[in-house]
């Protein structure tokens, strides 16, 4: 699961591997986000691409990769934020 390029397909493996998640799309003022709803959380796509969380999610540790979130995280990607 490398390829991050079809995440509706990566929420299908995730959901066969036993995994509460789906492909979503979160629209705000910003734009667009696309992402996946893991349980009760969203992990948008520039989120799962940093190095750092590569590991975490070939595991299928979400609960890894939101503990790296930041107290000012936000949806919106770093360069972007400012």
């Amino acid at each position: 699961m490398n390829h991050l390029d079809d995440l509706a397909q990566i929420a299908e493996e995730l959901q066969k591997a036993g995994v509460d998640a789906c492909h979503e799309f979160l629209y705000g003022p910003r734009g667009c986000q696309e992402g996946l709803d893991v349980g009760d959380d969203f992990f948008p796509l520039w989120e799962l691409i940093l190095p750092e969380n590569q590991e975490a999610f070939e595991r299928h540790d979400f609960a890894a990769i939101k503990a790296r979130r930041g107290p000012n995280w936000s949806l919106v990607p770093r360069a972007q934020g400012g």
